[in-house]
Protein backbone atom coordinates (compact mmCIF):
# COMPACT_ATOMS: atom_id res chain seq x y z
CA UNK A 1 0.00 0.00 0.00
CA UNK A 2 3.05 2.32 0.28
CA UNK A 3 4.62 1.41 -2.37
CA UNK A 4 1.56 2.45 -4.26
CA UNK A 5 1.21 5.79 -2.45
CA UNK A 6 4.93 6.45 -3.58
CA UNK A 7 4.34 5.66 -7.15
CA UNK A 8 0.96 7.96 -6.89
CA UNK A 9 2.99 11.27 -5.38
CA UNK A 10 6.06 10.37 -8.13
CA UNK A 11 3.57 10.76 -10.83
CA UNK A 12 1.96 13.31 -9.54
CA UNK A 13 5.32 15.25 -9.12
CA UNK A 14 6.39 14.29 -12.42
CA UNK A 15 3.79 15.65 -13.96
CA UNK A 16 3.69 19.21 -12.00
CA UNK A 17 7.15 19.37 -12.99
CA UNK A 18 6.90 18.79 -17.17
CA UNK A 19 4.22 21.28 -17.74
CA UNK A 20 6.54 24.21 -16.94
CA UNK A 21 9.47 22.54 -18.49
CA UNK A 22 7.42 22.07 -21.86
CA UNK A 23 6.76 25.63 -22.02
CA UNK A 24 9.88 26.73 -21.29
CA UNK A 25 11.26 24.45 -24.31
CA UNK A 26 8.98 25.63 -26.52
CA UNK A 27 9.17 28.88 -25.57
CA UNK A 28 13.50 28.89 -25.98
CA UNK A 29 13.12 26.66 -29.10
CA UNK A 30 11.12 29.62 -31.09
CA UNK A 31 13.78 32.03 -29.92
CA UNK A 32 16.71 30.29 -31.60
CA UNK A 33 18.20 31.76 -34.92
CA UNK A 34 16.86 30.49 -38.04
CA UNK A 35 19.46 28.33 -39.92
CA UNK A 36 21.56 30.71 -42.46
CA UNK A 37 19.96 30.28 -45.89
CA UNK A 38 22.39 30.32 -48.42
CA UNK A 39 21.80 33.43 -50.98
CA UNK A 40 21.17 32.72 -54.92
CA UNK A 41 24.65 33.74 -56.26
CA UNK A 42 24.77 37.33 -58.00
CA UNK A 43 25.28 37.27 -61.97
CA UNK A 44 27.53 39.83 -63.21
CA UNK A 45 25.44 42.32 -65.68
CA UNK A 46 26.12 42.14 -69.29
CA UNK A 47 28.36 45.12 -70.64
CA UNK A 48 26.43 47.06 -72.88
CA UNK A 49 28.54 49.01 -75.25
CA UNK A 50 27.19 52.56 -75.89
CA UNK A 51 25.93 53.09 -79.97
CA UNK A 52 27.66 55.37 -81.86
CA UNK A 53 25.19 58.02 -83.48
CA UNK A 54 26.04 59.24 -86.71
CA UNK A 55 26.87 63.03 -86.79
CA UNK A 56 23.62 65.43 -87.77
CA UNK A 57 24.52 67.49 -91.05
CA UNK A 58 25.01 70.87 -89.90
CA UNK A 59 22.75 73.14 -91.84
CA UNK A 60 24.29 76.28 -93.32
CA UNK A 61 24.01 79.78 -91.55
CA UNK A 62 21.60 82.27 -92.77
CA UNK A 63 23.09 85.85 -93.55
CA UNK A 64 21.56 88.68 -91.62
CA UNK A 65 18.88 90.96 -93.42
CA UNK A 66 20.50 94.52 -93.70
CA UNK A 67 18.97 96.61 -91.02
CA UNK A 68 15.82 98.49 -92.22
CA UNK A 69 16.76 102.58 -91.75
CA UNK A 70 14.41 104.20 -89.12
CA UNK A 71 11.99 107.36 -89.31
CA UNK A 72 12.94 110.11 -87.56
CA UNK A 73 10.66 110.37 -84.32
CA UNK A 74 7.90 112.90 -84.41
CA UNK A 75 7.32 115.21 -81.02
CA UNK A 76 3.48 115.29 -80.40
CA UNK A 77 2.61 118.66 -78.93
CA UNK A 78 0.70 118.70 -75.82
CA UNK A 79 -2.91 119.19 -77.08
CA UNK A 80 -4.25 122.24 -75.88
CA UNK A 81 -7.64 122.23 -73.59
CA UNK A 82 -10.34 124.85 -73.65
CA UNK A 83 -10.03 127.45 -70.73
CA UNK A 84 -12.56 126.83 -68.34
CA UNK A 85 -14.15 128.74 -65.85
CA UNK A 86 -11.98 128.60 -61.86
CA UNK A 87 -14.99 126.37 -59.85
CA UNK A 88 -15.40 128.35 -56.83
CA UNK A 89 -14.77 126.24 -53.22
CA UNK A 90 -17.43 126.85 -50.82
CA UNK A 91 -15.93 128.14 -47.70
CA UNK A 92 -15.82 126.27 -44.94
CA UNK A 93 -16.71 128.82 -42.41
CA UNK A 94 -19.91 128.98 -43.54
CA UNK A 95 -22.59 128.36 -42.01
CA UNK A 96 -25.16 125.31 -43.67
CA UNK A 97 -28.24 127.07 -44.18
CA UNK A 98 -31.43 125.47 -42.28
CA UNK A 99 -33.85 123.09 -43.72
CA UNK A 100 -36.68 125.09 -44.52
CA UNK A 101 -40.21 123.11 -43.77
CA UNK A 102 -42.70 123.27 -46.85
CA UNK A 103 -45.38 125.79 -45.84
CA UNK A 104 -48.83 123.72 -45.69
CA UNK A 105 -51.28 124.62 -47.92
CA UNK A 106 -53.61 127.52 -46.93
CA UNK A 107 -57.26 126.28 -46.93
CA UNK A 108 -59.91 128.27 -48.31
CA UNK A 109 -61.78 130.56 -46.01
CA UNK A 110 -65.76 129.99 -45.23
CA UNK A 111 -67.99 130.48 -48.32
CA UNK A 112 -69.33 133.57 -48.48
CA UNK A 113 -73.25 134.20 -48.89
CA UNK A 114 -75.48 135.56 -51.45
CA UNK A 115 -76.80 138.86 -50.29
CA UNK A 116 -80.13 138.61 -51.39
CA UNK A 117 -82.13 139.67 -48.71
CA UNK A 118 -81.43 141.59 -45.24
CA UNK A 119 -81.89 139.77 -41.91
CA UNK A 120 -82.31 141.32 -38.17
CA UNK A 121 -79.69 140.82 -35.73
CA UNK A 122 -80.76 140.38 -31.87
CA UNK A 123 -78.46 140.64 -28.91
CA UNK A 124 -76.58 143.03 -30.02
CA UNK A 125 -76.65 145.19 -26.92
CA UNK A 126 -75.01 142.60 -25.07
CA UNK A 127 -72.15 143.47 -27.20
CA UNK A 128 -71.87 147.19 -27.53
CA UNK A 129 -68.23 146.68 -26.87
CA UNK A 130 -67.57 144.80 -29.48
CA UNK A 131 -69.23 146.72 -32.24
CA UNK A 132 -67.54 150.28 -30.52
CA UNK A 133 -63.96 149.06 -32.03
CA UNK A 134 -65.70 148.83 -35.41
CA UNK A 135 -67.70 151.80 -35.73
CA UNK A 136 -68.09 155.04 -34.40
CA UNK A 137 -71.19 157.38 -33.64
CA UNK A 138 -72.28 159.64 -36.16
CA UNK A 139 -70.45 157.80 -38.72
CA UNK A 140 -71.74 156.18 -41.92
CA UNK A 141 -73.06 152.77 -42.56
CA UNK A 142 -69.78 151.05 -42.03
CA UNK A 143 -69.70 147.35 -44.27
CA UNK A 144 -68.24 144.19 -43.01
CA UNK A 145 -67.99 140.64 -43.45
CA UNK A 146 -69.54 138.35 -40.43
CA UNK A 147 -69.18 134.50 -39.86
CA UNK A 148 -72.45 132.44 -38.68
CA UNK A 149 -71.67 129.41 -36.20
CA UNK A 150 -74.18 127.28 -34.60
CA UNK A 151 -74.88 128.25 -31.36
CA UNK A 152 -77.94 128.54 -29.08
CA UNK A 153 -80.37 130.90 -27.39
CA UNK A 154 -78.37 132.97 -24.82
CA UNK A 155 -81.56 133.95 -22.75
CA UNK A 156 -85.05 134.59 -23.01
CA UNK A 157 -88.28 132.50 -23.41
CA UNK A 158 -86.29 130.19 -26.34
CA UNK A 159 -83.30 130.09 -23.85
CA UNK A 160 -80.69 126.80 -24.65
CA UNK A 161 -82.60 126.59 -28.42
CA UNK A 162 -80.76 126.27 -31.47
CA UNK A 163 -79.65 129.39 -32.74
CA UNK A 164 -77.06 130.87 -35.60
CA UNK A 165 -74.55 133.02 -33.82
CA UNK A 166 -72.80 135.70 -35.76
CA UNK A 167 -68.84 136.65 -35.11
CA UNK A 168 -67.05 139.87 -36.21
CA UNK A 169 -63.42 138.72 -35.83
CA UNK A 170 -63.81 135.75 -33.98
CA UNK A 171 -65.89 137.62 -31.09
CA UNK A 172 -69.68 137.45 -30.58
CA UNK A 173 -71.73 140.24 -31.27
CA UNK A 174 -75.38 139.17 -31.66
CA UNK A 175 -77.52 136.10 -32.94
CA UNK A 176 -80.11 135.26 -35.14
CA UNK A 177 -84.06 134.87 -34.43
CA UNK A 178 -85.13 131.70 -33.67
CA UNK A 179 -87.19 132.06 -37.58
CA UNK A 180 -84.34 132.94 -39.12
CA UNK A 181 -81.95 130.46 -37.64
CA UNK A 182 -84.26 127.71 -38.35
CA UNK A 183 -84.21 128.42 -41.47
CA UNK A 184 -80.79 129.22 -42.04
CA UNK A 185 -79.16 126.13 -40.13
CA UNK A 186 -79.07 123.96 -42.75
CA UNK A 187 -76.57 125.84 -44.25
CA UNK A 188 -74.18 126.20 -41.21
CA UNK A 189 -74.28 122.48 -40.35
CA UNK A 190 -73.57 121.16 -43.55
CA UNK A 191 -71.17 123.45 -44.76
CA UNK A 192 -69.33 124.26 -41.40
CA UNK A 193 -69.10 128.34 -41.08
CA UNK A 194 -69.95 130.34 -43.34
CA UNK A 195 -69.42 134.24 -44.20
CA UNK A 196 -71.86 136.81 -45.44
CA UNK A 197 -72.01 140.66 -45.66
CA UNK A 198 -73.60 142.75 -43.71
CA UNK A 199 -73.42 146.49 -42.25
CA UNK A 200 -72.51 148.27 -38.91
CA UNK A 201 -75.02 151.11 -37.75
CA UNK A 202 -75.14 153.81 -34.88
CA UNK A 203 -78.77 155.17 -33.62
CA UNK A 204 -80.85 155.43 -30.58
CA UNK A 205 -80.68 151.75 -29.62
CA UNK A 206 -76.51 151.90 -30.07
CA UNK A 207 -75.09 149.83 -32.33
CA UNK A 208 -76.84 147.55 -34.96
CA UNK A 209 -75.88 144.83 -36.77
CA UNK A 210 -78.03 143.78 -40.45
CA UNK A 211 -76.79 141.47 -42.06
CA UNK A 212 -77.32 140.34 -46.22
CA UNK A 213 -78.37 136.29 -46.63
CA UNK A 214 -79.53 134.50 -49.53
CA UNK A 215 -83.44 134.00 -50.40
CA UNK A 216 -84.44 131.03 -48.79
CA UNK A 217 -87.37 128.92 -47.96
Amino acid sequence: MAVLLLIKWLVITAVILAVPFGIWWTIDRSRRPALAVPAPPVMAAPIVTPAIRPARPTAPRATPAAPLPRRPLRTLRPREEPATAPVPVPRQDRRPEPSRRPEPPRQAGPRVLDPDREVVVTREEDHQDVLARHHRPGAAPRPLTVELWSSSVTRGKYRGDYAVEVRLDGERVGELTALMSARYRHLVDVVGPVRCRGVVTHGDRGYQVDLKLPDVV
